[in-house]
């Protein structure tokens, strides 16, 4: 039972923090992260990109969908739909609505097969070996054993960044979190700060 209370202390914590972020330093750090994940080869080599739409203080993801639509890659976004979320074509930024939780969603009806290419997820909290703790949904755990054929990129602030995060064995980790001063896991020889 400690460990669920862990995860509320940790979301509880997180979200006060990201909100009290000075709004020149959120974009900032945004546009940092954005030139990370927009040059790193997942991104590069992927046709289709899965994002999400950042809300309540989340990194900013704008720019790194538009950076996609101009590389011509397909761009799909996450509605969630019961206790289910899927993905759908989203061919420009006014194709989103706000949805479940006020946060935006696609109106599109072109479901993604999952098969292929690179999700950029979001997250409350992570630790250095990129475990996660999300807002308690299950949602992108759920539908990434449905889909490991992915690539996953998850985006926070350093300040969302944890030495040793509680986790289940069935939390899917990303394979990399990108924040605005490092790429988790850290290479051999850098050290967490």
């Amino acid at each position: 039972m400690r460990n669920l209370e862990t995860k509320k202390e940790i979301r509880h914590k997180i979200i006060r923090l990201r909100k009290e972020m000075d709004p020149l330093v959120w974009q900032q750090a945004t546009n940092t992260i954005t030139e990370t994940v927009i040059n790193h080869p997942l991104f590069l080599e992927a046709t289709d990109i899965y994002c999400y739409a950042n809300y309540n203080g989340e990194t900013g993801t704008l720019a790194i969908m538009e950076e996609a639509w101009k590389l011509g890659k397909s761009v799909w976004f996450p509605r969630v739909e019961g206790s289910e979320m899927n993905f759908y074509l989203v061919d420009q930024k006014e194709d989103l609505q706000p949805g479940a939780y006020g946060i935006l969603e696609p109106t599109g009806e072109y479901k993604a097969d999952g098969y292929d290419g690179l999700l950029i997820m979001p997250g409350v909290a992570f630790d250095e070996e990129c475990h996660r703790i999300g807002y308690g949904g299950g949602f992108y755990d759920k539908y990434l054993e449905k889909h490991p054929d992915l690539h996953t990129i998850a985006v926070a602030f350093e300040l969302q960044m944890y030495r040793e995060l509680p986790f289940e064995e069935h939390d899917i980790k990303p394979e990399k979190v990108i924040t605005e001063k490092h790429i988790y896991p850290l290479e051999s020889g850098e050290c967490f700060l």
